[in-house]
């Protein structure tokens, strides 16, 4: 950046700096839920560099705030508003502008700088950022609550009340919130979410119910497993991790509804059952669906797709138009080879027991579940997560879309607990109300 500590800053690198980082936190962001990526590989790739670019755009200091980060502010741009947000922030002596702006923006802007607004590792800044939750403006109370629940920085008062706000977005938002808040949950509160006309409040209602260990939580599951929407993908993920037999048969029932056939595939793969291993089986032939029901097969079983039980893609999937961001990303996924997969696991089924839980192989345990959550494709962190949240009534939490170390510090703590640190049974059988 510099030739000699005397002479002028280099702008052309400062500026090249900045639109690696554009370029580079777009990229990061996709590794975070990618089928090919582990928190490993996120650590050492495109975060590392962008973490890097960041850093030299701080070192520049005010000079570089004033004529690349604060006109950066005022851009529709998403990258450069988050670069921006996040060096700002990093600085000293422009919290407050950073905050003022945010408060002001147009809603899409305000979504890009929220991102960073969560990431910044700016002291006090949830604390400064508190105060706006009193601006009568939904729009930026909704993201507010998101960037200080992602946080931790969310007392349980402003969330009593948030919960009930007459703005579904709101409501939702404070939902999820509450679910790592210490805002314990309410019977009647939780039978009126659950009945509420907005599907984004029933999601986020069933979200908090379940991490409160509410069984009323749990049993609105039957009724929603068959739906496409948020709240059906998580009931079809609650039963399969932690329902009994007969809430998994429901699930591997919906195999025989097209229209719903990759997203139980999907939620299989979290049940760690040998039935769902075998239901799996078929779908390996089927074009559309062979790779989701192969990787639902290795995440229970723990094959891993060498060159022996993988083949090479001719096309990408042909996806139809209005599919979902999660089919788009199956054709990223490894194509399996049916007839390998099922010699392998002819001789591999004898040391799986059939009422056993499993994890890549292993019998689910509090170890097991850490470790998958260290060790599994990024888009399959989330439901993990879920379950850790839920298993431990949200009293351990990791947040997947955070910086890497942070992460893997969290995960440090983890491994700490020990094997009695959650229950490993069906959810019902811990859950009251």
């Amino acid at each position: 950046m510099w030739d000699r500590p005397d002479e002028q800053l280099r702008w052309d690198v400062l500026e090249t700096h900045f639109e690696e980082a554009c370029f580079l936190w777009t990229q990061w962001e996709g590794n975070l839920s990618s089928p090919r990526y582990t928190l490993t590989d996120v650590a050492g790739g495109n975060e590392l560099r962008l973490r890097a670019h960041l850093r030299a755009l701080v070192l520049g200091g005010p000079r570089v705030a004033e004529r690349l980060l604060i006109p950066a502010l005022g851009d529709e741009d998403p990258e450069k508003l988050r670069v921006a947000s996040y060096t700002l922030l990093a600085m000293d002596g422009y919290t407050d502008l950073v905050a003022r702006t945010f408060k002001e923006a147009p809603d899409e802007q305000r979504g890009a700088m929220a991102r960073a607004l969560s990431l910044s590792e700016r002291p006090g800044l949830s604390k400064q950022l508190l105060p706006l939750l009193a601006v009568d403006d939904p729009d930026l109370q909704a993201t507010l609550l998101d960037v200080l629940s992602f946080r931790r920085g969310l007392p349980p008062e402003p969330l009593l009340r948030l919960s009930q706000h007459e703005v579904p977005r709101v409501q939702a938002a404070a939902l999820r919130a509450a679910c790592t808040a210490s805002l314990p949950e309410d019977p009647r509160l939780l039978r009126k979410l659950l009945g509420s006309p907005s599907a984004a409040v029933r999601a986020a209602g069933l979200h908090w119910g379940l991490v409160r260990n509410s069984r009323e939580a749990f049993l609105a599951c039957l009724d929603w497993s068959d739906t496409r929407d948020e709240a059906g993908d998580l009931a079809r993920l609650a039963m399969s991790m932690g329902g009994e037999p007969a809430h998994l048969t429901r699930v591997l029932r919906l195999l025989d509804v097209s229209t719903l056939r990759r997203e139980a595939l999907w939620a299989l793969g979290f049940s760690g059952k040998v039935a769902a291993v075998e239901a799996c089986l078929p779908w390996l032939r089927d074009p559309k669906h062979a790779s989701v029901a192969a990787e639902a097969f290795c995440a229970i079983t723990g094959l891993v797709l060498t060159e022996r039980f993988r083949k090479e893609r001719d096309e990408e999937l042909d996806l139809e138009e209005d599919g979902s961001v999660e089919e788009a990303l199956d054709a990223h996924l490894e194509l399996p080879r049916p007839e390998a997969i099922e010699t392998w696991w002819a001789e591999a089924r004898p040391r799986f027991g059939k009422d056993a839980r499993y994890l890549s192989g292993r019998p689910f345990t509090t170890e097991a579940l850490v470790e998958s959550l260290s060790g599994a494709a990024t888009r399959r962190r989330a439901p993990l997560a879920l379950e850790l949240a839920i298993r431990t009534q949200g009293r351990h939490a990791l947040e997947v879309l955070d910086f890497s170390h942070l992460q893997t510090h969290r995960l440090t703590e983890l491994r700490s607990l020990g094997s009695r640190a959650l229950w490993t049974g069906p959810f019902l059988t811990q859950m009251s109300h």
